[in-house]
């Protein structure tokens, strides 16, 4: 049965995952953007905002045609792997305007230890 997006409520979590972030993924990471420089003893920044993300859309089952219109992150920590994240995103705003939905999630994502290594938002548009 798919999500009814209109159900969902403000301050609701809509995706709590664990991933492990290894050397594997980083490379796989630096290569699907063609980042030549990164230096893969560390995590390049937008890797974490991309599995976090990855998260978000999967659970919220996010149809085709829905759009990502807007992030804001910041990131708080050098992560290098191997290291587990927790990926955790609460809906802060659930609103129509015409015939679109606008999704808006606070993002937080921590390593292994419970330390902060991003947090930010997220606006996704969903047909109404």
């Amino acid at each position: 049965m798919p999500i009814d997006h209109a159900q969902l409520l403000p301050n609701q979590v809509v995706s709590d995952r664990r991933y492990v972030l290894d050397e594997a993924a980083v490379s796989a990471y630096v290569e699907a953007v063609g980042d030549s420089a990164a230096a893969l003893s560390t995590a390049p920044p937008m890797a974490l905002a991309a599995l976090s993300l990855r998260g978000v859309i999967s659970d919220l089952e996010v149809p085709g045609g829905a759009l990502h219109v807007g992030q804001e992150v910041r990131f708080k920590g050098v992560v290098a792997p191997p290291e587990t994240l927790n990926c955790r995103a609460t809906l802060l705003q659930n609103s129509v305007r015409g015939e679109w939905r606008f999704l808006v999630v606070q993002l937080d994502v921590q390593d292994g230890g419970g330390r902060q290594v991003m947090d930010g938002k997220s606006t996704i548009t969903v047909p109404a």
